[in-house]
């Protein structure tokens, strides 16, 4: 018993939860500079991550297009190339809902107010770091020597490519992991202390569930195509991968579900070597959980702030920029918002406020969103299996 408790206490939703708690019923006694001392290290904790952000899109991006001839030039360019298609079409769905939805769901004139200059909750100081590489160059540089690097061969630029992405996802996982309540308790702490978070919550509770239904209405689609394709049971197939979702949700982690996620997989395709092969691919990169629920409340805040919706051309952009970043994915708590948040100030024109609140709402729905990745990742490949399996018959039969 003390050994589960030690091992429940360690989990990163433990933690956030308390954290949580612990704001939003002891905001209104605490003295403002224990508010603004809170504030100063979620700051510098975001500008922190800001500065590696590109490093880990470099590496990652590098690092899963240098590995193509490992698993097959040929399936991995397939299996990638559903998954950026994927992903996009998700996006776009999403962004559909939110821009022509979420305005018609949320309280008629109801705005977060503006708050006043001199109640405004400031930080003791600012850490500012060098940009020393952008988030465009740094994707478009990872993609090309990845690439480069699987053409020509080159076995000691993809070694040295996968010693980058392991020391920066060894500084994510030790480094900022274990540091996110405290980078959640000051942004929090300045929401509720300036009514933004209570105000935020009450008014668009509708908008909210809304983008969850939608999730759910959208996974139930993938659910029924996917037991067409795989003619096993529903029950049976909801049993096989309900141990995936579960650890999921709770570690908030498709990297900690993946043992369970190739087990479902094995059961459902009745193929372990594809299961092995796929899903290590697909954790990181296809996220149908976040490429739902991301857009619909980034334009649920940008309601909220009455900011105009982003036009096509805009959205499109910023789908195409948010989509390619998937590759970048750690699979880790909150990596998705953490990647997603230089592209939301550069395509929506989120500011200070709307970057804190949406990485705020968006921890209370990690364990949402990673049941949605984890979910539809034990769906895609039944599809896979279905569609390369007539690849390789159409091949056979020409040979």
């Amino acid at each position: 018993m003390k050994v589960k408790a030690k091992k429940l206490f360690k989990e990163p939703i433990v933690w956030i939860a308390g954290v949580l708690l612990f704001c939003t019923t002891a905001y209104p006694i605490l003295p403002t500079p224990f508010v603004r001392f809170a504030l100063t290290i979620s700051i510098a904790l975001k500008n922190l991550l800001l500065f590696f952000i590109p490093f880990l899109i470099f590496s990652g991006t590098a690092t899963a297009f240098s590995s193509l001839k490992d698993n097959g030039l040929r399936f991995v360019i397939t299996l990638m190339s559903i998954i950026v298609f994927s992903n996009f079409l998700n996006l776009m769905f999403s962004g559909c809902v939110g821009c022509y939805l979420i305005p018609w769901t949320a309280a008629v004139g109801q705005t977060i107010p503006i708050v006043d200059p001199e109640k405004t909750i400031t930080p003791l100081f600012l850490l500012k770091l060098p940009s020393l590489l952008s988030n465009t160059w740094a994707l478009v540089g990872g993609i090309g020597i990845g690439i480069c690097s699987t053409l020509f061969h080159l076995s000691k630029t993809q070694a040295c490519i996968r010693a980058l992405h392991r020391t920066i996802m060894q500084l994510m996982l030790k480094g900022f992991i274990p540091t996110l309540p405290l980078f959640l308790m000051g942004f929090v702490l300045k929401l509720l202390m300036e009514g933004q978070l209570t105000y935020f919550v009450q008014t668009n509770a509708k908008s909210c569930l809304l983008m969850v239904s939608f999730l759910f209405f959208y996974l139930c689609i993938w659910f029924m195509l996917a037991q067409r394709c795989s003619k096993l049971p529903p029950l049976t197939l909801f049993k096989n991968i309900f141990p995936a979702i579960l650890t999921g949700a709770t570690t908030m982690s498709s990297a900690a579900a993946l043992p369970f996620s190739i087990e479902a997989a094995a059961k459902n395709t009745k193929d372990p070597t594809l299961a092995n092969a796929v899903m290590p691919i697909s954790l990181n990169f296809h996220m149908v959980g976040d490429t739902i629920c991301i857009p619909v409340l980034a334009m649920i805040i940008l309601n909220s702030f009455s900011c105009p919706m982003p036009n096509v051309l805009t959205f499109i952009g910023f789908g195409c920029c948010f989509v390619l970043n998937k590759f970048a994915g750690a699979g880790i708590p909150g990596g998705s918002i953490m990647i997603s948040l230089p592209i939301l100030q550069t395509y929506l024109g989120f500011n200070e406020e709307m970057l804190a609140l949406i990485t705020a709402c968006y921890m209370l729905i990690d364990p949402l969103t990673t049941s949605g990745n984890v979910t539809a990742n034990n769906l895609l490949i039944i599809f896979i299996e279905k569609a390369w399996g007539r690849i390789t018959h159409c091949q056979k039969r020409k040979h």
